[in-house]
């Protein structure tokens, strides 16, 4: 194998004469020589002009190191040390001169600004200077106490008197009522005014947690309340009842005893098997869900304000007491397997003050059955501004009802249309443009349409007859419209775009969750 000559051995240049010009040591001497030529240059009297030396380096390019004439940085010097910086404890500028007002306070004093302060804050305080270390345990209030881990200690010394806002009771591990009941009745009589337990599951409570008479809010989780509870709570302002275990008798004696209850929720609540009946007249809020196994509901409060209820499949009777002062309304009906007895026309009529309602589920179904035979709601809804509901297009009494409820809203700035699932997927082409012909001539003569109506929102768009139409109709005829907002499968792009192509957007916003896919169009003022 051929290949290229590679000069001798270093140890071959000894003893000559003259050096080479590729040997290492050979150049290395030729380079020394070089530069102390260059150093008698520089310092002989016609040098003068010569400012620096020149870079060896430019001289043999091929070196990487430098001669031992050249004085090179030490290899291990030390990192010098960062100064370190020193703030002014005077500080600048006029802060700096104005004296110290807080610290000066007398100690009366400050325990009265810090006392109306939140704890959290009082105890950052008292960290800035060992005057304010003593300051958390002077307080004659504190906002709240969390107890975790048994065994709970008492949260509060007897001396001197203080004043527990809120205490919550959420044990990691199943514990016994007797592990917490000396902290409830210590908290009682600290005068305790927000109480929040969360248990495991049917893990009673202590008998008498009704009868704190400081309480003002109780919420309670997952656990049970026994049967023989003592029950004094005539301030009670708020009651949160979420997957407990209650007797029927002891929300009677509670709605009794609470003569100021303004808000109430029971969310999946077991132990009223029978049904569950609610009787108040001061109540304003009310959210109820119930267990899956409640097959009734009875709600007698003529003061509501605010109204969410929701049935299960199991539910056969559901009875809601006319409320003339309601304000917003949630109605879900799920899926009844039997024949169920709901009675929604009596509230709705009542409810002429209305201004926002929402009708989920079956209940468009239902309504639809109760104002069949009228061709115009006895009630309009002047102060309805929001309207959402849920119907199937392919029923005929649903497509009408909703026709009802715009022409007796006059003043509807938002509407909410969600497309539930078509049962009726071979109906008939000549019905559909009968109901069709007769839902256009319905809606033309809609006052909030052509007026007030400012946002439309479809949920769940499919390329159907009614919806496409009913969108393009909307889009047209709404004069004062600014937003619209469609929810549609991907598959159903091209249908939306053409049905919205009527009228263009300078604002088009588009985004995707999961399978489906939102077109928000803003047309501005």
């Amino acid at each position: 194998m051929v290949g290229r000559v590679e000069p001798g051995p270093p140890e071959s240049c000894y003893g000559r004469q003259s050096l080479c010009d590729f040997c290492p040591h050979c150049i290395q001497i030729n380079k020394r020589k070089e530069f102390r030529s260059l150093r008698r240059t520089q310092s002989s009297p016609g040098a003068s002009k010569i400012r620096r030396l020149p870079d060896p380096a430019r001289i043999h390019p091929e070196l990487s190191f430098l001669p031992s004439e050249m004085p090179r940085a030490p290899k291990d010097r030390a990192p010098a040390k960062r100064k370190r910086r020193r703030r002014p404890r005077g500080g600048k500028g006029a802060a700096a001169d104005a004296p110290d007002c807080f610290s000066s306070l007398p100690d009366d004093v400050l325990l009265a600004i810090t006392s109306r302060l939140p704890t959290r804050l009082v105890v950052s305080l008292s960290v800035l200077s060992h005057r304010y270390r003593n300051l958390p345990a002077m307080l004659p209030r504190l906002d709240s106490l969390l107890l975790r881990a048994p065994p709970f200690p008492i949260p509060l010394p007897a001396t001197p008197p203080r004043l527990l806002r809120r205490l919550d009771i959420a044990p990691t591990k199943r514990v016994k009522p007797s592990d917490f009941r000396r902290a409830i009745e210590s908290a009682a009589d600290h005068g305790v005014s927000e109480l929040a337990v969360r248990l495991r599951r049917r893990v009673c409570l202590p008998k008498r947690v009704f009868a704190i008479r400081s309480l003002t809010v109780l919420s309670l989780n997952t656990c049970a309340v026994p049967r023989l509870s003592a029950v004094a709570c005539a301030g009670l302002r708020t009651l949160k009842l979420h997957r407990v275990f209650v007797n029927q008798d002891i929300v009677t004696a509670i709605l009794s005893a609470a003569t100021r209850l303004e808000t109430l929720e029971m969310v999946f609540c077991t132990g009223l098997i029978g049904g569950c009946t609610v009787e108040s007249s001061t109540v304003r809020t009310f959210l109820f869900k119930p267990a899956l196994e409640q097959k009734a509901i009875t709600l007698s409060a003529t003061g509501l304000r605010t109204i969410t209820v929701y049935t299960r499949p199991k539910t056969h009777k559901v009875q809601l007491a006319p409320s003339p002062d309601v304000r917003k309304a949630y109605l879900h009906v799920a899926k009844f397997r039997e024949k169920l007895s709901f009675r929604m026309r009596p509230f709705l009529d009542a409810a002429a003050h209305l201004a926002c309602l929402t009708l989920r589920g079956f209940s468009m179904l239902l309504l639809a059955g109760e104002y069949e035979d009228t061709a115009k709601l006895p009630v309009t809804f002047q102060d309805l501004r929001t309207l959402s509901v849920s119907l199937d297009f392919s029923s005929e009494s649903e497509v009408v009802l909703l026709a009802k409820l715009l022409e007796s809203c006059p003043n509807l700035q938002q509407l909410t249309v969600s497309a539930a699932e078509n049962k009726k997927k071979d109906a008939c082409l000549e019905k559909d443009v009968c109901l069709e012909a007769n839902l256009k001539g319905m809606l033309a003569n809609v006052s909030c349409i052509t007026g007030s109506l400012a946002q439309i929102t479809f949920l769940g768009f499919k390329s159907e007859q009614y919806q496409k139409d009913l969108l393009f109709f909307l889009l047209n005829r709404a004069a004062n419209l600014k937003k619209i907002g469609v929810q549609f499968p991907e598959s159903e792009e091209a249908v939306v775009r053409w049905a919205l192509r009527s009228r263009k957007a300078p604002i088009e916003r588009k985004s995707t969750l999961y399978n489906l896919r939102f077109l928000e169009l803003e047309y501005g003022s």
